[in-house]
């Protein structure tokens, strides 16, 4: 700093520390700071949002400081407990199985209700952690039950296979049995 130009005395710094006016600001965000509120921290200056973010976690549902010793981190993010919630019907989900639906937490009976897929044999919908075969728009569970030849009922797990319409099948004998 030259003699003469306008500074910026910070108390909270100590009395050695100035800055130019556009130098005061959050070592975040480059706010700049003059004539705001500031923090002092570690040799730092802060904006009160990027202090509050350096002392206590921040809510991924409200964007709010979390005060209380009780909240729950999910998908990288830190939530209060009521904040951590199904997209569909708001049920709480902090320490209950929920699944990602495009980048939202969904419980797993809206899930089941509203977002999963149907097997393409029983027609009863594939839970989240079930084990499935997928094929284009075709789901089944991947079970004996469903994932089976459509001609003579082998299980088709691990095996090879032949889509013929929304039918499988093992062999071209049993393509010919069903195509009949």
């Amino acid at each position: 700093m030259r003699v003469g130009e306008p500074a910026v005395y910070a108390e909270r710094a100590g009395y050695d520390k100035m800055w130019h006016p556009g130098c005061f600001v959050c070592c975040n965000c480059s706010e700049l700071l003059v004539d705001m509120i500031y923090f002092w921290k570690k040799g730092k200056l802060y904006c009160g949002r990027h202090y509050g973010d350096s002392e206590k976690p921040r809510c991924g549902g409200c964007d709010e400081l979390i005060f209380s010793n009780e909240y729950t981190q999910a998908e990288g993010q830190n939530w209060h407990l009521k904040h951590f919630c199904c997209f569909e019907c708001d049920c709480i989900l902090a320490g209950e199985t929920y699944v990602m639906e495009n980048d939202k937490p969904v419980c797993q009976p809206c899930y089941m209700k509203s977002y999963a897929v149907k097997c393409s044999s029983c027609q009863n919908p594939v839970e989240p952690e079930a084990q499935r075969v997928s094929y284009g728009d075709f789901h089944w569970h991947a079970d004996p039950q469903c994932f089976k030849c459509s001609g003579c009922s082998k299980c088709l797990v691990g095996q090879r296979f032949m889509a013929v319409k929304n039918l499988l099948v093992c062999s071209v004998e049993c393509k010919k049995k069903v195509t009949a």
